[in-house]
């Protein structure tokens, strides 16, 4: 178990396509940037409260050059949901449409820093059921996480040392 630092970023060499990775413990907060090839899932869902749900999908397609809004929404569990706005959704619900502007650019890799952490039990779960799903899929999916039981969920645990 490592101390607080930045120490999962590096992680990301662990990841493996079509693979879910938990790593324990998440480093010291500090926003993941997004790379080419890699998409970041953050705690609050990485929505814009003033766009709808499927323009801030399609936003982080545009951005990538990749992607239509509907068919990641169909993905995560929000199909129809393309007209709400983030402030209407459910805790999950939000964290749904925050993997799908993080799969918008179609990235190899999706860092996902504490992306439970506004949710309650079985909501978390429900949120990693669906990270597996998309590291089934074939995008490795690297988790930074301090819950144990959130990283129960995934397939390989990597503790840092």
């Amino acid at each position: 178990m490592a101390g607080p630092g930045p120490g999962s970023v590096p992680l990301v060499r662990f990841a493996v396509p079509g693979e879910c990775v938990a790593v324990l413990p998440a480093g010291s907060g500090e926003a993941l940037l997004g790379a080419p090839g890699v998409g970041v899932l953050l705690r609050r869902g990485n929505l814009f409260d003033h766009l709808t749900v499927g323009r801030n999908v399609v936003l982080a397609g545009r951005l990538a050059g990749r992607r239509t809004a509907d068919d990641l929404l169909e993905l995560v569990g929000l199909a129809g949901r393309g007209d709400d706005y983030p402030g209407t959704l459910s805790a999950l619900e939000g964290a749904r449409a925050g993997v799908a502007v993080a799969l918008a650019g179609a990235p190899d890799v999706l860092l996902a820093d504490e992306p439970a952490g506004e949710l309650d039990g079985l909501a978390a779960l429900e949120l990693m059921d669906l990270l597996c799903a998309v590291a089934a899929r074939g995008t490795a999916v690297v988790v930074a996480t301090r819950d144990p039981e959130i990283a129960a969920a995934a397939q390989r645990i990597v503790r840092v040392a």
